[in-house]
């Protein structure tokens, strides 16, 4: 990746995770607010392990997976020596493992000169000890072209589908943890220096739904036959990061603090071809808000990280919050 696409991605931001979430009944009781205290943290993907009844956040420049003590304090949860920038993650309960899309946009602790835009793997880690189960590098399918892994889908079997915000791709490793390119498409194609796929999740009638952060659509890809994509007609939004499945089957799309911080909620009478706004929260763009989950209390959480203040260079922010959205 050219340094000059690395420097143009630190100001166009960015990621995205998550994605759907199956609720249940909350054993815990919920705030409406939580604060995170933690120097240089910048969370970015959240997720909510129903399991064991706590959020779990990646921290961009800390290149860790953090999860919340009572008392608001951020605790690594999982790491690895090849986690320099993960970006969106997804517990999934059912299989007891956290999946962690790792990137390198040369912002992380970890970041070098020479690893900056070399890196694309996703880590797999025991969702109850943390644990590291398997690392499974995707390089190879751009071995000319820049990569940066960025949000995590599951599917019904187990399959694992991973965007890719500088190349044109949606990558699939299999409930064996064999990848394969599970679909490329100019229709993905970022604009130069600017990120492309984002956020991704499995609806439960059986097909993906993507954002594309730079010209702001709506995908749905067939999972039968990943050539057949449609643009979902009748959204608004602008940068769009993370997005959600509510419990409902509504997407929560999360703005980040590149367009106006806002989260918007979408539903959709005919399975997604097209679909209309039911309402919107304002967040802020200084709060920054990245990636959304869906809790066992039935409400989805967005995640401010601030990370606004990250690209401008600043590296000691020590407060963020996870925020329920209307």
């Amino acid at each position: 990746m050219k340094n000059t696409i690395l420097i143009t991605a630190l100001s166009i931001l960015f990621m995205a995770c998550d994605s759907e979430k199956k609720s249940g009944t909350a054993s815990t009781s919920f705030q409406s607010t939580y604060s995170i205290t933690d120097i240089g943290l910048y969370p970015e993907g959240i997720d909510y392990d129903s399991r064991n009844e706590k959020f779990l956040f990646s921290s961009l420049h800390k290149g860790a997976v953090y999860t919340m003590s009572p008392k608001g304090e951020a605790i690594v949860f999982a790491t690895s020596s090849k986690l320099v920038l993960p970006t969106g993650i997804y517990t999934d309960e059912v299989r007891n493992r956290l999946i962690v899309a790792n990137a390198d946009l040369g912002i992380s602790q970890k970041s070098t000169p020479a690893s900056a835009g070399s890196i694309a793997t996703v880590s797999i880690f025991n969702l109850t000890s943390g644990e590291l189960i398997k690392e499974i590098d995707l390089k190879n399918f751009t071995p000319n072209a820049g990569s940066c892994l960025n949000d995590i889908a599951v599917d019904t079997k187990g399959n694992i589908y991973i965007t890719d915000s500088f190349s044109p791709n949606i990558y699939k490793i299999d409930d064996n943890y064999i990848p394969s390119l599970f679909l490329t498409n100019t229709l993905f194609q970022p604009a130069p220096n600017q990120f492309g796929l984002n956020g991704i999740v499995f609806h439960p009638d059986g097909y993906l739904l993507a954002v594309k952060t730079d010209d702001s659509k709506l995908f749905k890809i067939s999972l039968s036959d990943p050539a057949v994509i449609t643009v979902v007609t009748g959204t608004t939004f602008s940068t769009p990061d993370g997005i959600e499945l509510d419990k409902n089957n509504n997407l929560v799309v999360v703005e980040n603090g590149l367009g106006l911080g806002k989260t918007y909620t979408f539903s959709s009478t005919n399975n997604w071809t097209s679909a209309s706004k039911i309402s919107e929260t304002n967040i802020g763009k200084e709060e920054f808000p990245t990636t959304a989950t869906l809790a066992s209390d039935g409400n989805v959480y967005v995640v401010n990280s601030k990370l606004g203040k990250l690209l401008a260079g600043d590296k000691t922010q020590s407060s963020y919050t996870i925020q329920r959205i209307k």
